[in-house]
């Protein structure tokens, strides 16, 4: 049976992945376009030289950053559109995790092992970082998680939406993993700053999420 099509999976904006970016860099950046603007207008007054090429190398900078944060949040998007357009079905069983001392949303980015298998996918290991709901994190200690999967790529994301809910944990599980407090002490927030910065250029994390982290993260110094 084929999906309706309001169910069906909508590609990525070009535009929405380029354009916000762009523009947060330059606002950012906005000494640049200042600079530009003042040397364009005032180039014929002494010791305004440095006005205007300053002015172009820092509006430059801006661009280009968009553009590669851009192309960077795109390419994550059109991943998980592929994935969801055509990804196979398969479990994701939990072999270790741990914290790593970043929240985005309040929400914890975990260090995951996974096992990876299904009907007609190769049992494959992998190591990820990712952004666990809390409603979810009973789903890391019992049974298994659903993912999509590429086969061909071994490209993968969590499958949510097919996740049935946990309740209860069993008995018989361990309950020492559910509190891996000591990471988050030991590490520094330079190195929490460095991680949160490679979620957005991975675009695992939105820009409000990002600037509220990284704000709660500086308010600890």
């Amino acid at each position: 049976m084929s999906l309706a099509p309001e169910e069906a999976p909508r590609p990525p904006s070009v535009l929405r992945a380029y354009v916000p970016i762009v523009l947060f860099m330059f606002l950012c950046g906005i000494v640049g376009p200042i600079f530009l603007i003042m040397g364009l207008a005032i180039d014929d007054e002494p010791g305004s030289g440095w006005l205007l090429p300053t002015g172009i190398g820092i509006t430059i900078l801006d661009l280009a950053l968009g553009l590669l944060i851009g192309t960077t949040r795109y390419r994550s998007q059109m991943k998980v559109y592929r994935l969801k357009l055509k990804g196979r079905p398969a479990q994701a069983q939990v072999l270790s995790f741990e914290q790593t001392g970043v929240e985005v949303n309040g929400e914890p980015l975990l260090s995951l092992k996974l096992r990876i298998h299904g009907n007609d996918v190769a049992p494959f290991e992998v190591e990820a970082k990712k952004i666990i709901p809390a409603m979810r994190m009973p789903l890391l200690y019992v049974g298994e998680i659903p993912v999509l999967i590429d086969p061909e790529t071994q490209d993968w994301e969590f499958d949510w939406s097919s996740a049935g809910p946990v309740t209860s944990l069993p008995a018989s599980l361990p309950a020492a993993p559910a509190t891996p407090a000591a990471p988050r002490d030991t590490r520094t927030a330079g190195e929490r700053l460095a991680e949160l910065d490679d979620l957005l250029r991975r675009d695992l994390v939105s820009r409000d999420e990002y600037d509220a982290s990284r704000a709660r993260i500086i308010a600890e110094l």
